[in-house]
């Protein structure tokens, strides 16, 4: 028998555990369901606790984070009312993918087994080591960023965001394909990294597990901080590059309006 603390190299690929009609249910999807249900139950017990002057840690706690992570995204609109606007998408994926890196560094969770059909394999798998998971948040992410961009600068102003020289200049056409390039990058670079970083986090706790046998757990204990630094700082990444291209996308002229009031407000 494995250790409670044991770490497990998982495959690049989530491992089926059963199927829902013609829907396979994953490992990594279990968490990922795990991981709402969760969040759902805390953050609705929190909500139903919070007072003006809450008594509640709970509600204390979530209330601080809440006007933490407010703080953060304000900052990166510099605007109020987009930030309100946009601040429970990104709330949500902050949240979300912390919970989702974090659940990997459970000692012992990727041990925990399940048989059907004769086939043995992990229960549970951190819902950020699979890439099609990653791949959705980006998809989630940058699809927001485009539906905003269409809303608050029009159809025309967005295609013009791309192609904004003479249509008959060849220029015109490379500039804009580049960019349109460059927004498959963001979608590739956004699920990529996330995937990457998390699941070599995981990988590299259990190759030293392994090298220090029965000792693993002390081995790997500087490495865990290490890693929920990390599960904090790729959640924070994730959320920021949202904002950063929603407000790049949502720019006339890939200008804030602040910045094009200064001249009239100059020239009065």
């Amino acid at each position: 028998m494995m250790p409670s603390f044991a770490f497990t190299a998982a495959p690049l690929a989530p491992e089926k555990l059963f199927n829902i009609g013609p829907l396979p249910i994953t490992n990594s999807m279990l968490v990922g369901w795990i991981g709402v249900i969760a969040l759902i139950a805390i953050f609705g017990t929190a909500a139903k606790l919070s007072q003006l002057w809450p008594k509640s840690r709970l509600a204390f706690y979530m209330e601080s984070l809440i006007e933490l992570v407010y703080g953060l995204v304000r900052d990166g609109f510099g605007d109020d009312a987009k930030a309100r606007r946009h601040f429970p998408l990104l709330f949500s994926l902050l949240v979300f993918i912390l919970i989702g890196n974090l659940s990997g560094l459970l000692p012992g969770i990727e041990t925990i087994t399940y048989t059907h059909n004769g086939e043995t394999v992990s229960l549970f798998r951190s819902w950020t080591t699979d890439l099609n998971a990653t791949l959705a948040l980006a998809v989630i992410s940058l699809a927001t960023v485009h539906y905003c961009a269409v809303k608050e600068i029009g159809f025309k102003g967005y295609v013009h965001h791309f192609f904004s020289g003479n249509l008959f200049n060849p220029m015109t056409w490379f500039i804009g394909l580049n960019e349109l390039f460059g927004e498959v990058l963001r979608l590739v670079t956004l699920s990529l990294r996330l995937f990457g970083v998390i699941y070599g986090g995981e990988a590299l706790l259990f190759a030293i597990s392994s090298l220090a046998g029965n000792f693993g757990w002390l081995a790997t204990l500087p490495i865990m901080f290490l890693e929920i630094f990390v599960c904090l700082v790729q959640a924070y990444l994730f959320m920021m590059l949202t904002t950063s291209y929603i407000v790049m996308s949502t720019t006339h002229g890939g200008e804030p309006e602040e910045h094009k009031a200064q001249p009239a407000l100059a020239e009065g």
